[in-house]
Formats: C-alpha cells, structure tokens, sequence
C-alpha cells in the first residue's frame, strides 16, 4: 500500500509544475462536475476551456495559478499531454480498484448521478482517523481509504462480522471498566 502523494510532472511554458489531486482539488472539482465519471468524461473531451480549470485544482497544493495564465498555456498543441497527465495524477489519487470491497467504497454505476459523501469523508477523516483539517485536506482519497481500511481491521469493525465487533467493544470497555 503506497500512502505517499504521486505527484505528476507537467511541464507547461518551460516550467515543470506537479499535479496532485488531493482531497481539496476533488472537493473543488466535486462542485462542477459532482461525479467522477462526469470529470473523467469532461477530461477526455480535451477542451481548452475546461482542462485550464482541472489544472489549477490540480496545482493548488504547490501554488495558485491564475485561471487566465492557465488558459493561456493550454491549447491545441499540448492538450494531448495534458490530458494524459491530467488522468494519471487522478488515477494516482483515487483508491485502488481492486479495493473497493475492502474499503466498503460503493462502485459507482453508471446511472449514478451522486458524487462522494463529504460530510462522511470529513467525519471520516478529522474525527474517526484523528487528522487535522489540514491533514485531511491535503491527503489523497486513496490515502484516506487505505487508512480507513486499515482502521476497521485494526478496531475490528468490519462488516459482515458482528461478532468481532462487539468483541472489539466489549474488550475496549474491559479496559476502561
């Protein structure tokens, strides 16, 4: 399990910048395209209007980039690289395909027009995995996952085994009483 933040090299103007779509750049993106598929989809249309703004979400961690200085370096002749840049750094924050059973992540069908639970995600993260608001902010959906999986088993709250949960409890109450 890989819980350090892949950053992606993109080099626009001359200037190698790195792409990193934490928990902050898919709220922001969350706002416009509400789901990951109609993010991914509006990626691979290749528009000059809108990879500028995917970009500066994906940039914030490092700097703020002005929208209109964005636009300017992207067009016709390099939105091929952009947009595959753009889908590897997603695909690097986004948790492991293969674990979405695991970590109890509902895979999403295609009729599904809900985005992801902020409110769960924030709880999730600040109160459930103790991070500060900052830390939660600047982590990657698949570092948050991992470490919520890895919570569950730890404290057996695994679904599917109510036994072990209330052993879990019943031990944790042990120790306090």
């Amino acid at each position: 399990m890989n819980l350090k933040i892949e950053k992606v090299p993109v080099v626009l103007n001359g200037v190698v910048r790195n792409l990193v779509f934490d928990l902050n750049a898919h709220y922001e993106l969350s706002k416009k395209y509400i789901t990951l598929q109609k993010l991914v989809d509006e990626i691979q249309r290749k528009s000059v209007d809108s990879v500028p703004e995917i970009l500066q979400c994906g940039f914030a961690h490092e700097e703020e980039i002005p929208l209109i200085e964005l636009g300017l370096l992207v067009d016709v002749s390099n939105i091929d690289y952009l947009t595959l840049q753009t889908i590897q750094a997603l695909m690097y924050s986004l948790p492991d395909s293969n674990k979405f059973t695991e970590n109890q992540i509902p895979k999403p069908t295609t009729d599904e027009d809900t985005g992801w639970d902020w409110d769960w995600l924030y709880y999730m993260g600040t109160v459930l995995l103790n991070m500060s608001e900052a830390v939660f902010w600047r982590s990657s959906p698949r570092k948050l996952f991992a470490l919520w999986a890895v919570h569950k088993k730890y404290n057996g709250l695994e679904t599917g085994n109510d036994q072990e949960v209330s052993r879990a409890t019943e031990a944790w109450l042990d120790q306090y009483i």
